[in-house]
């Protein structure tokens, strides 16, 4: 009997909520420290920037402190005005939100009736799914070619019902990127009623030259793209929980008309804009982190491991185990990586980059705990 027969209380609810899945991040530092007692944690598992934040945006953020009384300003100005003006837009472009996943709710709500069909692919950001099938949607999946979108299926997957085509470049977890080209094939064949969202969360880590910056087709006018970024990655603020949409201007404003009240705290408003202006401290991270990247695809590779080549900050590598055990063994060292058996790749880890020390410090804990290694 399911659960939804057992308890006579689960009929009140709607059908939708139980066809979800929860949402499971990454272990946290804190967790390790509490459960296994260890002091001295690496986490590499949550694509969070290991440099932390601007020294503007924390000084942005404590001298707001005193201001937490009161309400914050309910349009957003300066961080709207701010944020178009670091993408060459207008600010009725952009749509914020308390980390992109909240957007990434809020979308369907505004497209998707039951029985409109959203397309998505096999291994990527399992919250598109989700979103879309708390509003009744079909979801359709279209399967990665080689851990990349393969943009031909994509389009033949488009019906007279598709609402929403989800893609996510660099991709988590895989971090291939589509070619500009590419969308703007693909965005020019679509029907009027189909909407593609282009989450580019990792865009700022982008070094590929052939790689699409969704800013620059909807600089275009293009009426029928949604571009998602946020300020969790390459800006260090992750806990800050902010996120943004760059749409057209008529998109914008119905968002804004279903979304909730205050939906930014009074720190993230101050802090976003203090992290565009200090570009510098951005770029020096962004730097590190690719480098790190090379460092880290580079020795996996040594080892004898498969690895997809990334533009994001963070390595997906096949390491021939059982990968929640060897998280596990890393666990004990204190090392947090993430396994990607929630994605369907039961030997795959991924991987994000940190510190030239977190870097090192991982790959030895590795070494020491593969046990494709040691067989050899």
């Amino acid at each position: 009997m399911s659960d939804h027969e057992c308890d006579p209380r689960l009929g009140c609810y709607r059908p939708a909520v139980f066809s979800l899945e929860k949402y499971v991040a990454g272990t946290t530092t804190e967790q390790v420290r509490r459960e296994l007692g260890l002091d001295d944690v690496v986490k590499l598992a949550s694509n969070e920037s290991a440099w932390g934040p601007s020294p503007q945006a924390l000084a942005a953020i404590t001298a707001e402190l005193r201001n937490l009384w009161q309400y914050p300003e309910q349009s957003f100005f300066d961080l709207k005005e701010a944020i178009a003006a670091a993408h060459g837009l207008t600010a009725d472009h952009v749509f914020v939100g308390h980390g992109s996943e909240v957007i990434i709710q809020v979308l369907p709500q505004l497209f998707c009736e039951p029985g409109d069909e959203v397309i998505v692919a096999d291994i990527t950001f399992g919250r598109y799914a989700e979103a879309c099938k708390l509003m009744l949607a079909e979801i359709v999946t279209v399967p990665l070619r080689d851990f990349g979108y393969d943009l031909d299926a994509v389009r033949a997957a488009v019906t007279p019902r598709t609402k929403l085509i989800w893609l996510c470049s660099p991709n988590n977890p895989t971090g291939t990127v589509v070619t500009a080209a590419a969308v703007r094939e693909l965005l020019d064949g679509l029907p009027g009623h189909a909407t593609l969202v282009l989450d580019q969360a990792y865009q700022e880590f982008v070094d590929d030259p052939a790689a699409v910056d969704g800013v620059e087709l909807l600089r275009e006018g293009r009426e029928n793209l949604i571009v998602l970024r946020t300020f969790s990655k390459a800006y260090g603020l992750a806990g800050m929980r902010l996120g943004y949409a760059l749409v057209s201007p008529r998109i914008c404003h119905l968002l804004d008309t279903i979304k909730e009240p205050f939906n930014l705290n009074r720190l993230s408003i101050v802090a976003g804009p203090a992290a565009l202006a200090d570009r510098a401290w951005m770029e020096a991270c962004v730097a590190e982190t690719i480098a790190g990247r090379e460092l880290l695809a580079v020795e996996l590779v040594r080892m004898g491991f498969r690895v997809v080549p990334s533009q994001a900050n963070f390595v997906l590598a096949d390491v021939g185990e059982d990968s929640v055990e060897l998280w596990r063994r890393l666990l004990q060292r204190g090392v947090i990586i993430r396994p990607a058996a929630g994605w369907g790749l039961a030997t795959w880890i991924r991987v994000t980059v940190g510190t030239r020390e977190q870097n090192e410090r991982f790959l030895e804990a590795l070494r020491a705990e593969s046990q494709v290694l040691s067989a050899r």
